[in-house]
């Protein structure tokens, strides 16, 4: 019996392309990916300049962390402490107008305490 004719050379050359179609989708998958974490991280750091700068935010610690998952947009995470309900909204409201300045539309998780007084002295 002859490998190189007839139906086992359709089968190796079927697997072969299997196999290059399957390598072809991962390495189009991974750059995707490094695509959207760059421009996550892209997204934090113009963020974070706005909220270190703002008066409103005199004395908090804010951070944001920005996630993009494979399908929908941009999520933002504010962690961190603040010292009332006012300095938390301060907070959003400076997300939600950069991010639309930046044309994105994105998604906040509020994860911020509020620590009155008495809890900043205690820590």
């Amino acid at each position: 019996m002859d490998w190189f004719t007839g139906p086992s050379l359709v089968i190796g050359v079927l697997v072969l392309l299997g196999i290059g179609a399957l390598i072809a989708w991962g390495v189009r998958h991974l750059e995707a990916r490094r695509r959207r974490d760059e421009d996550a991280a892209r997204l934090s750091t113009a963020l974070t300049g706005p909220l270190a700068h703002e008066p409103a935010l005199a004395g908090a610690g804010v951070m944001p962390v920005v996630t993009w998952s494979m399908r929908g947009r941009p999520r933002v995470e504010l962690t961190g402490w603040v010292r009332s309900r006012e300095m938390r909204q301060a907070a959003i409201r400076i997300v939600e107008r950069e991010a639309t300045r930046l044309g994105r539309s994105v998604r906040i998780i509020d994860s911020l305490e509020v620590m009155d007084h008495e809890e900043q002295r205690g820590a």
